[in-house]
């Protein structure tokens, strides 16, 4: 059973793609960091990179499934947003009556 306050969440192919490149990106940056094999350097160097990386990928996947949840179509400002372009697109103005 799934109460109210667990509700799924649906992610788009991007949103997902990201995420798994993003997380891919964080255990190669990790793994570089704990390598010994590599000039430290070089090593740190990647792993900066690779890390910001990771960053840069989870911020802009996380802004697009918060931006889908508050204003997607299934929120209540999407619901409302629909409702209000229906309203005004039937040709409709707001002091007219209906018979």
């Amino acid at each position: 059973m799934m109460s109210d306050s667990q509700k799924p969440v649906a992610l788009s192919i991007t949103s997902a793609a990201l995420l798994s490149v993003s997380q891919g990106a964080v255990g190669c940056g990790l793994g570089l960091l704990l390598a010994g094999k590599i000039n430290e350097r070089k090593r740190n160097v990647a792993a900066i990179g690779l890390l910001s990386l990771a960053v840069g990928a989870t911020i802009t996947a996380t802004a697009g499934l918060l931006t889908n949840l508050v204003s997607g179509p299934r929120s209540r400002l999407g619901a409302r947003r629909r409702l209000r372009s229906i309203r005004e697109g039937a040709g409709m103005h707001a002091d007219e009556e209906v018979f």
